[in-house]
């Protein structure tokens, strides 16, 4: 976060998450902060537009990838 000063915010996370990015830190070789700053900008960049370009197959592969171990009941 060189370039900002920040702000100070106190955050839990559950410790399965908090070591997922950790470890994804770790691989990316910054902080944790520094990851975790990166994965919120990245949030935000994201536009629906884009997807536009994007092949379906693409989509539906990643969006199963996604859904991996999610169980969805009906009501």
């Amino acid at each position: 976060m060189g370039k900002h000063l920040g702000v100070a915010y106190n955050l839990r996370l559950p410790p399965e998450l908090k070591d997922k990015i950790a470890e994804s830190a770790k691989e990316l070789n910054r902080s944790m902060n520094a990851d975790i700053v990166a994965r919120l900008e990245g949030s935000f960049e994201h536009k629906f537009g884009e997807l536009e370009s994007v092949p379906t197959e693409e989509l539906m592969k990643e969006l199963a990838k996604r859904l991996d171990g999610f169980s969805i009941t009906a009501k």
